[in-house]
């Protein structure tokens, strides 16, 4: 009985998980909407303001601490992906380097080049 109980149950679970991935995929294949298009140029701006808060550091000897930088950089990402940032201690790095090398670091410019064309209508 209990046998019976257990597989009756991991095919509940199984057929759940599944009607909720097909949703999912529902959701990807409807065409963009116009209101939600992010023009290139808004993009490259946003990428570059991020970057540059990451990785500017003009002091070597006197680098932003690591809570400065991830501070500056809240605006730029999503309340998850800032939250992996900080488990993953991403914002030490340019502090790191440029204590290790001597040298400031300044972000020059930012390029972002189509990748790919989705059929929803967005770009990679």
């Amino acid at each position: 009985m209990k046998k019976i109980l257990r597989m009756t149950l991991i095919i509940m679970i199984f057929i759940g998980m599944v009607a909720c991935n097909k949703d999912v995929v529902k959701e990807k294949e409807e065409p963009l909407k116009e209101e939600n298009v992010v023009k290139v140029e808004d993009a490259e701006k946003l990428f570059k303001g991020y970057c540059t808060e990451l990785y500017t550091i003009k002091d070597p000897s006197h680098p932003p601490t690591f809570d400065e930088i991830a501070d500056n950089i809240k605006g730029y990402v999503s309340e998850d992906r800032f939250k992996a940032q900080i488990a993953d201690r991403r914002y030490e790095i340019p502090e790191l380097v440029a204590k290790e090398l001597n040298k400031s670091i300044e972000v020059l410019g930012v390029n972002l080049e189509e990748q790919s064309v989705n059929d929803n209508g967005t770009i990679d």
